[in-house]
């Protein structure tokens, strides 16, 4: 769906609510294949975009059920890259049993898989792709509270797709990755809620600054 006029057409927010000059250039050891339900493409709210202009090398699939991506097939199978599926040990098919850890992919270059859709269509989406049974696995257990909260019927310990990213680039030991992302979805809530509710909200001042000193230093 494309932007509402006066919108921004990457953040998706009013132009005068717009957080793409706060959006940091972050280099990453890793990059991130997101799979995308085709849904999740419509909506404003969707934090996919965010991963995608913070980290270079991020790419987008369009999920099939019955044609998946050749493309992505292709790179599944590539020997440069270790696939590594972000999603909860407890739902995963048994022959995800090898648990990746930083370092067990010797010289390839990791690349993090997460299913991009509402918890209810990843588990959905996973059962339906067999192709993703046998990666590597990371299971993130959440030790805090998400801080997205711009959908209803959320659970607190389900996080967002760029939530997700941060948990998997602080397992990385990418500890600054993970702080800036964390700091554009807390900054991307206040700013969707400002807009969509014509109400000035109080921005998170923490997050804020770690996005504003991240831009100040890389310029």
């Amino acid at each position: 769906m494309p932007a509402a006029k006066g919108d921004c057409h990457q953040c998706r927010l009013p132009e005068y609510a717009c957080i793409c000059q706060l959006i940091p250039k972050a280099e990453s050891a890793a990059c991130f294949w997101l799979i995308t339900h085709d849904k999740e493409f419509d909506k404003p709210t969707n934090t996919g975009k965010l991963i995608q202009a913070a980290i270079p090398g991020t790419r987008i699939f369009n999920w099939s059920r019955t044609s998946p991506d050749k493309v992505l097939l292709e790179l599944l199978d590539d020997a440069d890259w270790l696939p590594v599926l972000l999603f909860p040990k407890e739902y995963a098919a048994q022959s995800n049993t090898r648990q990746w850890h930083d370092n067990s992919g010797g010289e390839r270059k990791v690349a993090f898989i997460i299913i991009d859709a509402t918890w209810q269509q990843a588990r959905k989406m996973y059962r339906q792709s067999p192709w993703l049974h046998g990666l590597n696995l990371l299971s993130l257990q959440p030790e805090e509270p998400s801080i997205y909260r711009l959908r209803r019927n959320r659970q607190e310990q389900h996080l967002c797709t760029a939530e997700v990213a941060a948990r998997a680039l602080g397992e990385l030991g990418e500890n600054t990755n993970r702080q800036l992302m964390e700091a554009l979805v807390q900054v991307y809530c206040d700013r969707y809620l400002w807009a969509r509710k014509g109400q000035r909200r109080d921005e998170d001042s923490r997050s804020l600054r770690i996005l504003e000193q991240y831009r100040s230093g890389a310029q």
